[in-house]
Order: structure tokens, then sequence, then C-alpha cells
């Protein structure tokens, strides 16, 4: 067996134990599934420092962000095939909204009823505790400093930048309600914001969110890795420039 042949094999695997069913069409291009195997789930998905649902998280949040929503379907079937509940793919659905815009929730989260519609699963339901304005932003900068500590209050947080007026809506529904939904932890949250902003390559929120999955329970590895797990699904050059930034700003 071929070095070549052994990551197709391995990537098989991977690809199975996702319940991803068979390769892509060989018919769509000669050695196109092939590759497939080799790249995306030999190589990617079968690198150490990162578990499989974290990997799962990573590539639902990159699929929502750029809208690829056939694949999207694709992933949210893997999540359930692993046990990933469906409230909790949902969720990031939401989380991803606020970074991307409601449209992609909406378009999202519709593609997570189909698939649970046809696989007989009911829409998930759960009374939520609604807070008062006041209380959401008490949550919200409780959040924002458990996050970013002191580094919550600079840049566009800044309280005298000219963001501050709209600012002042994602302290409360940002930090104050989303990230307070249950459902989903913190750490499985940040994972998500890593992958969305890799994705989106929006690199002043990189700079600020990768030092702050370190205060959630990330290790160093396991945001290079949820970076990395974006590559095949919104682009490599996107991972590499995240990679670059997390050289800088993640201690070693």
């Amino acid at each position: 067996m071929t070095a070549r042949e052994d990551l197709r094999r391995t990537g098989a695997e991977i690809r199975k134990q996702l319940g991803l069913g068979e390769r892509a069409d060989p018919d769509l291009l000669p050695g196109f599934s092939g590759l497939i195997d080799e790249v995306v789930f030999g190589r990617v998905w079968a690198r150490p420092g990162l578990e499989l649902e974290d990997r799962v998280l990573a590539t639902l949040s990159a699929l929502t962000c750029t809208q690829r929503l056939p694949q999207l379907a694709d992933f949210v079937g893997a999540g359930l095939n692993i046990g990933m509940s469906p409230r909790l793919i949902q969720e990031v659905m939401l989380h991803c909204t606020m970074y991307t815009g409601f449209p992609t929730a909406l378009n999202s989260l519709e593609v997570v009823r189909t698939v649970l519609g046809e696989r007989g699963i009911p829409q998930p339901e759960e009374d939520l505790t609604e807070a008062d304005l006041d209380e959401l932003l008490s949550m919200g900068r409780q959040t924002m400093q458990t996050l970013h500590g002191e580094r919550s209050q600079g840049g566009y947080a800044a309280p005298d930048s000219a963001a501050s007026g709209l600012y002042s809506t994602a302290i409360d529904f940002l930090y104050g309600e989303v990230w307070n939904r249950p459902g989903i932890s913190l750490r499985q949250r940040m994972i998500c914001s890593v992958a969305a902003f890799t994705a989106t390559n929006l690199e002043s929120q990189q700079r600020k969110f990768f030092p702050s999955a370190m205060n959630v329970g990330l290790s160093r590895a396991e945001i290079l890795e949820a970076i990395s797990q974006t590559g095949p699904y919104s682009g490599f050059p996107q991972a590499f420039n995240a990679l670059a930034v997390a050289e800088e700003v993640l201690p070693e």
C-alpha cells in the first residue's frame, strides 16, 4: 500500500466515523473523491490535538459563516451521528450569527430543522429565562471580563470609541444574552468564535479572541487546531493568515 493509499484509508475511516457515507460522486471530476479523503479527512481531520466533537464545532461554524448550506446539512448530520445534541448544533448557528448577520442564522437554522425532520427528531424546545436590559448589561460586562480580562475595554470596546454606540448592543445581546444561553459551554462557544473569525478573515477580532480562548480552557494547541480545521471549508489562505496571527498573539 502506498503512502497516499494509506492516507485515503485513514480519511475514509474518519469519514465513516462521522457517518458521512460514501465518497463524493467520482463522476464530478477524476480523482476528486479520493482527494477529499486524503486532504480533508486523512490530513486535516486526522491531526492530533483536538477532539472529534470540537472539530465538528469548528466545521459547522466555518460552513455557517460562509453559508455553504448543502455541506452544512452534511455536518449537522455528522454532529448528530457522533452524539451532539440538536440544541448544541442550533447554538452554533446563533453564535455565528452575531459575527455574520441574522440572515445567516435564518438560513442555517432552517437547514438544521430540515435535517432533524428527515431523521424524525423533534425540534428542540426549551423555556428560556428572559433577563431585563439591566441584567443583560451586567451579564455582558461580566462575560467580557471573563473572556478578555483587562483587554475587555480596549479598541472598539472602549467607551470613547466611535463604535461605542453600536458596541453597547454587543455588550447587552452578544456578551450578555448569546454567550450566556444554555446548551453550549463557554469553551465550545470560543471554538465557534475562533473558527468564525478565521473563516471570515477578521484579523482584529482574531487578535482579541485568540488569546481570550485560553481564558476558557482552550490550550494553544487546541486553538491552532480549531483554526486549521476550517481550512478545507472556508479556504486554506484564511487559515494560514489566522495561524500567522495566532503565532504573534498566543504565548508559547
